[in-house]
């Protein structure tokens, strides 16, 4: 049982700092705006982690049901900016990337809540407190988020990149609104088996999304058009 929970968090910190990085990384923030962003990370994971034991099952089931809806905003956002993105690029050679990259950065309510929702449940298990594993949590995704940045800065694959990612994100993100029963069916799930339930459900949906990604920029550093 600790073993799936904290697998559940590991999976969803590595998407959480994935995808922030990604936006960072492939928009070449500067160090400093890189900083700020994987902060943000830290603090909101921190926040959560002091107030998770004080709410009730109810209201965290409420609020991942809010964060599946806000994940239609999201992948519309995606999708839309991303397509702004690459017609700006290709069309004028402007870079849009450093107005629309929030949109794969900033964090996804729903994963979020759950993820917090499984280290509350981890730590009532291994009896350590929520403050805790929150803060431990903000710091990993800190660490991450900064790492990953850092590492797809050096890629000059130009803003086409970061708008093909974008739109191919917000159109899993779709799919999986529509396809993953932990989702779709979140109110007849027990709330202590659905976060980790729901990120087992994710792992391989989301490596077939990283091999796509990489073999897109593979692909294209051949100079094959696509």
């Amino acid at each position: 049982m600790e073993v799936a929970i904290a697998l559940g968090v590991v999976v969803g910190l590595l998407i959480f700092a994935l995808k922030a990085g990604m936006g960072c990384g492939l928009a070449h923030l500067g160090c400093r705006e890189i900083m700020l962003v994987a902060s943000g990370y830290l603090l909101v994971a921190t926040g959560m982690g002091l107030v998770i034991d004080r709410l009730s099952i109810d209201l965290m089931a409420e609020m991942i049901r809010a964060g599946v809806a806000m994940h239609v905003v999201i992948a519309l956002c995606l999708i839309a900016l991303g397509m702004l993105t690459v017609r700006e690029w290709r069309c004028s050679g402007r870079d849009m990337s450093r107005k629309t990259f929030w949109a794969l950065s900033i964090p996804c309510p729903a994963c979020m809540a759950a993820t917090l929702l499984s280290c509350s449940v981890l730590a009532d298990l291994i009896n350590i407190s929520p403050a805790r594993i929150g803060a431990a949590v903000g710091i990993i995704l800190f660490v991450t988020i900064s790492s990953v940045s850092m590492l797809l800065r050096r890629f000059q694959g130009g803003p086409g990149i970061i708008g093909n990612v974008m739109m191919l994100l917000g159109g899993f993100y779709i799919i999986s609104i529509i396809l993953l029963p932990s989702y779709i069916q979140l109110q007849r799930v027990t709330m202590s088996f659905a976060a980790p339930e729901m990120h087992s459900e994710l792992v391989p949906a989301y490596l077939i999304l990283i091999m796509l990604i990489s073999l897109g920029y593979v692909i294209r550093k051949k100079g094959v058009t696509v």
